[in-house]
This record gives structure tokens, C-alpha cells and sequence, in this order.
């Protein structure tokens, strides 16, 4: 039988939370799933607790490839995948127990929908709550009705709106298949961010949705926050550039300044103060939000600290 959505699940290296991952599909009610693994050359036993698996839950489909980088994993999966609707959840995220029923049922009845996403909650290693998205990003102006906690609404000005905030986490998101096809699938080409980056051409071709449902946990890997954020502000300002001529002379003022408190946010962590402070100075002037102004008072008093 056809299933009802294609869960998509890049692994590299991820034996230590696969179990949890595959629990929260496993657990979701009234909704037949396909769950495509694509294993990148893993070297933990991965593949070997995956095959065993696969004899107590058979919706488990195995494809393994060779260092080919999460990209490219995500974008086989989609040419493989049965279902016209799609899901994705990294290895490392898991989900609640009510999220795909709701979310599928929107999407089928809303042709024009061609992704969606709900609120997530970013979580410690130890498990710890740290925030919601939804609640570090309040000027993406959410809906505050109660009503959306298990149904969405269209997420107005999507285009604008995620270029300067990214508030859609990967692991929460649906797409339709033909749509993300139809956009191209992730860019390879880019060093980081193709998922920001699929995001806002899918908002070039359809409606986006969202629901105020926290139907995710993130967590928040120490090893993977630093390391690769240079490469991440460098793909996100080429997918700016790619998308800036659809903005309004504010917009664009908004999306610049966000650049701006991202690189003021990298110099910050690697103890680049003065840089910090002038990349602070630029977001405030461009976008005189409290946020950035905290930032700004932050770097001065850093920077004069220090002196």
C-alpha cells in the first residue's frame, strides 16, 4: 500500500539517538509512513542496528551511499520516495507524538500549500528545554490563537520572512514532492544552508504554513555549533543575494541588518570584539530593533572593558 508520507532521515554517525528518532514515527497515530534512512558512510555499527531494526519495524527502507554529505543524501531520498508528501526529521531530532496526522490532513485539503512547519523546542544534550523558535523570533509576527496549536495557517510575506529570520526547522517541516522537485530539490552547490535555501524557493511557488504545535525537539549538539557557522553566513549571503530583488526597500534594510547580527554574533564567540562591535553598529543602523541594540551596548561595554 501507497504510503501516506516519505520520511526522510540523513544518519552519519548517529547510533546514539536513532532509536528515539525512528520511536517518534513509529508512535504516530492514523498515518502510514514510509521511513527512508540514508546512511552517508557511517562507521558506528549504524547500518548493522538499522538492518536489525528493519525486522520489527518494515516501513524502514535502508540506502546507503559513501560520503556524499547530508545534501545529497536528502536529495536521493526524495527521487526515491513513494508518497507526493514528505517529511523530514534529522537523526538527532525526534518528534511528538500527535505531529504528522494534523499536518498531513492540512496539506492534502490546501492544494496551494506547498510546505509547512510547526514550532520546536531547542533541548541540551542532557535533555534540558532551552527555548522555543517561536519565542526567539517573535518579530515573524505568529499568530498567538490557540487554535493553531494543532492546525496551521498561512504564514503571510513567507519570502521576506525567512530571509530574515530562518524559522523553519528542518525536522518539522512537510513539502509536497512535486513542488520540492519542481524547486529544484537542496543545492548541492552551496557550502551550508540548503535547507534556507529549498525553503524560500518553495515560497517562490506556493503558500507556506505553519502551526503553533512545539511537535519537535532539537538538540543542540555542542560539536556543531561554531564550526560550521562561517560557512553557514557565507551560503546565506549568496541565497540573500539570490532572493533580494523580490524585496521591498525595507525588507531588504531587515534582511541585511540580520546578516549583520549573525557575523556580529560569530565574531562575538570567537572573541573578535572589534569586529563584533562593528557588525552590531551596521545591524542597529539598518534595523533599529531592541535586540540588536543589546548587542550593540554589549560590544561597546566589551570592547571598552577590555581596553
Amino acid at each position: 500500500m501507497k504510503p501516506d508520507v516519505s520520511v526522510i532521515i540523513p544518519n552519519y554517525n548517529c547510533i546514539d539517538y536513532l532509536a528515539k528518532c525512528i520511536d517518534s514515527i513509529v508512535m504516530q497515530k492514523n498515518i502510514l509512513v514510509e521511513i527512508i534512512i540514508i546512511d552517508d558512510g557511517s562507521t558506528d555499527g549504524s547500518v548493522d542496528w538499522i538492518e536489525h531494526e528493519q525486522k520489527t519495524v518494515p516501513q524502514i527502507v535502508l540506502i546507503k551511499q559513501s560520503r556524499q554529505g547530508v545534501v545529497n543524501a536528502r536529495n536521493l531520498a526524495i527521487e526515491k520516495a513513494q508518497s507526493e508528501y514528505i517529511a523530514f526529521l534529522d537523526a538527532d531530532d525526534y518528534w511528538c507524538e500527535d505531529k504528522l496526522f494534523s499536518q498531513f490532513n492540512y496539506m492534502k485539503k490546501n492544494i496551494d500549500c506547498v510546505l509547512s512547519f510547526t514550532d520546536y523546542m531547542h533541548i541540551t544534550e542532557d535533555g534540558k528545554e532551552i527555548i522555543k523558535c517561536f519565542e526567539y523570533w517573535p518579530e515573524a509576527n505568529f499568530s498567538k490563537s490557540k487554535s493553531l496549536i494543532n492546525n496551521y495557517k498561512t504564514f503571510d510575506d513567507a519570502l521576506s520572512k525567512l530571509m530574515y529570520a530562518n524559522v523553519v526547522g528542518t525536522s518539522t517541516v512537510m513539502v509536497r514532492r512535486s513542488a520540492i522537485i519542481e524547486a529544484g530539490c537542496f543545492d548541492n552547490k552551496l557550502t551550508s544552508a540548503s535547507d534556507l535555501d529549498c525553503w524560500l524557493k518553495l515560497a517562490n511557488i506556493g503558500n507556506v504554513a505553519y502551526s503553533q504545535q512545539c511537535a519537535m525537539h532539537y538538540l543542540m549538539r555542542s560539536n556543531s555549533i561554531t564550526a560550521n557557522r562561517l560557512n553557514r553566513l557565507t551560503a546565506m549571503v549568496e541565497i540573500v543575494n539570490r532572493n533580494i530583488k523580490n524585496l521591498s526597500f525595507l525588507e531588504n534594510a531587515k534582511v541585511k541588518a540580520r546578516i549583520n547580527e549573525c557575523y556580529g554574533e560569530f565574531y562575538r564567540e570567537v572573541g573578535k570584539r572589534g569586529k563584533a562591535l562593528m557588525c552590531s553598529q551596521k545591524a542597529f543602523y539598518l534595523f533599529p530593533h531592541k535586540r540588536n541594540f543589546k548587542h550593540l551596548l554589549y560590544d561597546l561595554k566589551s570592547l571598552v572593558g577590555n581596553k
